[in-house]
């Protein structure tokens, strides 16, 4: 419960810091397509500035050449003088600029709406007055001409000159305005990149130093746990090899003492012989299984492969069993497997045992030839193994819900059988048929010399270990 609060400190922190920096880049982004759109927006307006700049500049020198041509030609008529040239040049500037001033009104009308049009109309006026001045003027009516220019032409020129100004002051104040607000959104994107480029820097080499803290951590937590699998690996083996030792001298005296006869005369030492012989032969096992346990997850089981009879072998485990006070049935036809006689006999003695402590009163073990594999069948009319325990049957240290391993097992003997049977070629499963438990065992038979075929459980039995539906509770199962 107690690191249920610490989680969700961090789940907190991390959305808050996610937040941030999601704000954060949303900000830089917005201020990044503000100075793109300011940016835009002050070319857009520099350009009509500069387009009325244009239309004013070529309106001014339509109104200039005009009358310089007018007035040039009103001096030659009055004093005879000959100013045709300047006068032709004149109009001819005053005619390229009305082009100019056509060309210039368009591109500013497009941009201004309203406005532009309001504009076009005072320059179509004023360039209509001007075409008429030009043409006085080359039919040398300087009078008419003169008189149109100081009039008319001068009034809309002004008007038009007014029309211009607010627009050009307009733009520019515009310009002026975007620019500031450009200047300040500059200085906003400058400031947020110089603080959270930093910050984001920091950020991350503090998260790359914590994820390298806890990376160390791990591969020392790893290393630890490594060297305390060996340690107790390790133990494991020699202790197992140290009981050994007095366990098997304390089986054989037993056995030497059955044999005396005055031990045989009491009543009471043979049993006491009896208990010996049974509790010894079940250590052993224990301790077999803790060294084959070890050696099974270190990789360090090895097989000495050898043809073996199948039912001698039987009749030799079960016989031992039965000096222990075991009531065994053996029925095992001849045949010739391919197997490791130490791990097929411990195989045989772990299911024995199994069925002598958890299984009912009559025990058999059948061995028969099917196809290409030799079957064995320990069989037991005990009440069976839980359903929710057979899923798991062949796991280790797997009991029945939550109660204790009953004396005499430490939990590794059918997970050991499994491992076994599968290192020698063959299969193990578990059915409850016509109110029996079995575990049905499959290795390879001898087929030729040095050949042999590791055909795997038929379909009916593979059926047979997931049908559980007819199993029944039992007290507890040595697993």
């Amino acid at each position: 419960m107690s690191s249920r609060p610490s989680a969700n400190s961090r789940l907190d922190r991390a959305l808050a810091i996610s937040l941030v920096a999601g704000l954060a880049v949303l900000m830089l982004v917005g201020l990044v397509f503000s100075i793109a759109y300011g940016s835009q927006q002050i070319t857009s307006d520099a350009t009509d500035l500069h387009k009325a700049d244009e239309v004013l500049r070529s309106a001014t020198i339509v109104r200039a050449q005009l009358a310089i041509a007018v007035h040039a030609g009103t001096v030659d008529r009055e004093f005879g003088s000959n100013s045709s040239e300047a006068i032709d040049q004149s109009i001819d500037e005053a005619e390229s600029a009305l082009v100019d001033l056509d060309d210039g009104m368009e591109a500013l009308s497009a941009e201004n709406g309203d406005s532009g049009t309001t504009i076009t109309t005072s320059v179509e006026q004023f360039a209509a007055t001007a075409d008429a001045v030009i043409a006085m003027t080359r039919l040398d009516q300087y009078a008419e001409a003169q008189l149109l220019a100081s009039g008319d032409l001068d009034a809309e020129f002004r008007a038009l000159v007014d029309e211009l100004v607010v627009v050009r002051d307009g733009l520019a104040e515009s310009v002026a305005s975007s620019d500031a607000l450009l200047g300040h959104i500059g200085n906003a994107a400058r400031f947020l990149v110089a603080f959270f480029l930093p910050a984001a820097i920091i950020f991350l080499y503090r998260a790359l130093i914590r994820r390298q803290a806890r990376q160390a951590a791990l591969e020392t937590r790893l290393e630890a746990e490594r060297r305390v699998s060996i340690a107790r690996e390790e133990f494991i083996a020699n202790a197992s090899h140290e009981l050994r030792t007095p366990l098997t001298s304390i089986t054989g005296l037993a056995l030497l003492l059955e044999e005396d006869p005055v031990i045989r005369e009491s009543e009471s030492a043979t049993e006491l012989l009896d208990l010996i012989i049974s509790e010894s032969g079940d250590l052993t096992r224990m301790v077999e299984d803790l060294l084959t346990a070890a050696r099974l997850d270190v990789g360090a089981l090895s097989y000495a492969f050898e043809d073996v009879d199948p039912a001698k072998e039987v009749a030799e485990v079960a016989e031992s069993m039965r000096r222990a006070g075991a009531s065994i049935e053996v029925e095992c036809e001849p045949a010739t497997i391919r197997a490791d006689q130490v791990r097929l006999r411990q195989i045989l003695r772990n299911l024995l045992s199994n069925a002598r402590k958890y299984g009912g009163p009559d025990i058999r073990i059948d061995g028969h030839v099917d196809g290409h594999t030799y079957t064995f069948e320990v069989s037991d009319n005990g009440d069976g193994v839980p359903k929710h325990v057979t899923d798991r049957l062949f796991e280790r240290f797997v009991h029945q819900g939550e109660e204790k391993p009953v004396q005499g097992s430490v939990g590794l003997g059918l997970s050991i059988v499994n491992a076994l049977a599968q290192g020698m070629g063959g299969t193990v499963v578990y059915v409850r048929t016509d109110g029996e438990s079995r575990f049905r065992v499959r290795l390879p038979l001898v087929v030729g010399p040095g050949g042999t075929d590791t055909e795997q459980v038929s379909e009916t039995d593979a059926k047979a270990v997931s049908d559980t539906s007819h199993l029944v509770a039992h007290p507890a199962v040595d697993l």
